[in-house]
């Protein structure tokens, strides 16, 4: 996300004014921390993930109780 911002602030800024020479620099620092990561930035990505799971699952099995009838 943060790489996008940047990028985007790349392409819309004039050249060579001191705001897109930051962008440059903070595009830079950002790829240098994720390079050195590594593994480390799976585990936002399976939690991420095991959180969309879980609210798929939730909103599916509240829908199915929604549907059912409820017996007195």
């Amino acid at each position: 996300m943060t790489l996008a911002g940047l990028a985007a602030a790349m392409a819309l800024l004039p050249r060579r004014t001191p705001l897109f020479c930051g962008v440059v620099a903070g595009s830079v620092l950002t790829v240098a921390v994720l390079a050195f990561s590594g593994w480390l930035l799976l585990l936002p990505a399976v939690l991420a993930t095991a959180a969309f799971c879980f609210l798929t699952l939730r909103g599916t099995l509240v829908r199915a109780a929604e549907r059912r009838p409820v017996e007195r």
